[in-house]
């Protein structure tokens, strides 16, 4: 089977996902317990705070062009989620990608994962996404190594004050500089990671330093009710009682093995298993720099994923690490082979034979990998099912003002996929 090229059938996709955001987008804006807009509303009113850069950030764009600081966020959401899906697009545009690495594309942990799982939309690791993309494209071999060492060195701290779980994902970006920088020894590689992450390193000391006082979170809530007519909930509610020194480890309490946990290691398993699958089968090019020299691409991400793991135990949300997590390894899967690191070329794969013989099969499997299910966002959550289904459906609802189909709804079947199923 020959490779595919991927730019129209990916083109097609983006333009759907992008649909989707900004409309679903749009109606969470004036929702009134939404997630991702109360995260957004941490400021600094009530004194210096993790994650109140963002807020800052709204309440000026709010004030400068006379609009709601809802309007404000949503702005930003916008322009964030089609800046970052238009520049993955031109990066990966040009790929032919073996059908394992077509599925890893289209895993459901990655691009479909935010309009599929509503909670998910509009939060702040898309800023993480829009980062590291631009630094993809800053590691081009045409540009010289100090554009993305200093772009790295002056807004990582930025994205520090934005969102300070950014710093668990800066081995991924040190694999860009490492290459980049072209870093061989230990001690190079060092030196030049600390130098460039060394204010980055610095914000996150302020952070641990100066926490917010309970009442200077009042003065914060009182300022936001007063001048916008908004009202702590949520994540802004939460922020001085969900605190940064490791103290939420109470959320696994309400959670067991069976089904919580071993629901999460088969999401993991199936959802990376086309990428882990490729990884695998591939190979470092050469040994021209310390990574390549000291791990193989498997080893790697396994390093990579191991500071991740702190998210898992002190926060609940799951499903979005598991999303992130994915997204940012994937994107520099893409870059592996775009730059030429590692190999790409595994036709002899076992699964690859299997596809090649049953084409119906292959379409089968992979409408059902990619569009009929998705985690949930917090670790309790069940698997949601018919994904791409319940998009287009419950967005035409909302796009035609008609009421819900209820073809079937007495089935048997029916019946008891609702109950035992979803």
């Amino acid at each position: 089977m020959e490779n595919i090229q991927i730019k129209n059938k990916f083109l097609i996709f983006v333009i759907f996902i992008l649909f989707y955001s900004i409309f679903n987008l749009y109606l969470k804006h004036d929702v009134g317990n939404d997630t991702s807009i109360s995260e957004w509303l941490i400021n600094y009113s009530g004194g210096f705070t993790r994650r109140g850069l963002g807020g800052e950030i709204n309440i000026f764009l709010a004030n400068f062009f006379s609009i709601t600081l809802r309007d404000a966020i949503l702005s930003i959401q916008i322009l964030t989620h089609s800046t970052y899906l238009i520049l993955l697009f031109v990066y990966i545009k040009d790929l032919k990608l073996d059908i394992i690495q077509f599925f890893a594309l289209f895993s459901p942990l990655f691009l479909l994962y935010p309009i599929a799982e509503l909670e998910a939309l509009g939060r702040k690791e898309i800023l993480i996404f829009l980062f590291f993309i631009s630094c993809l494209f800053l590691s081009d071999g045409r540009l010289r190594s100090v554009y993305l060492n200093t772009y790295v060195f002056i807004f990582f701290p930025i994205l520090c004050f934005i969102w300070e779980q950014v710093i668990l994902f800066a081995p991924f970006f040190s694999v860009i500089l490492i290459n980049k920088n072209k870093l061989y020894f230990f001690k190079e590689t060092f030196i030049k990671l600390f130098v460039i992450f060394l204010p980055s390193i610095l914000a996150i000391i302020v952070i641990f330093l100066l926490p917010l006082s309970i009442t200077n979170h009042s003065v914060m809530c009182s300022f936001l009710e007063t001048q916008f007519g908004e009202k702590c909930y949520m994540s802004a509610e939460l922020l001085i009682k969900n605190t940064i020194y490791f103290d939420t480890f109470f959320i696994h309490e309400k959670v067991n093995f069976f089904p919580h946990y071993f629901r999460y290691i088969l999401i993991f398993l199936v959802g990376f298993f086309p990428l882990h699958l490729s990884i695998l089968k591939n190979k470092f090019v050469s040994k021209e720099n310390f990574i390549t020299n000291n791990f193989s691409p498997f080893y790697l991400y396994i390093c990579l994923y191991l500071p991740i793991l702190l998210l898992f135990a002190f926060g609940h949300d799951w499903g979005r690490w598991i999303h992130l997590t994915y997204s940012l390894s994937i994107l520099l899967y893409f870059y592996l082979i775009k730059s030429k690191i590692i190999s790409n070329d595994f036709h002899n794969n076992f699964f690859t034979r299997l596809f090649i013989k049953k084409k119906i099969f292959l379409v089968l499997i992979f409408f059902l990998f990619a569009f009929f299910w998705n985690p949930k966002t917090l670790i309790t959550g069940d698997i949601a099912t018919n994904s791409l289904y319940k998009i287009i459906y419950n967005s035409s609802k909302i796009i035609f003002n008609h009421g819900s189909i209820r073809i079937f709804q007495d089935h048997p079947l029916i019946k008891f996929h609702k109950k035992f199923v979803e």
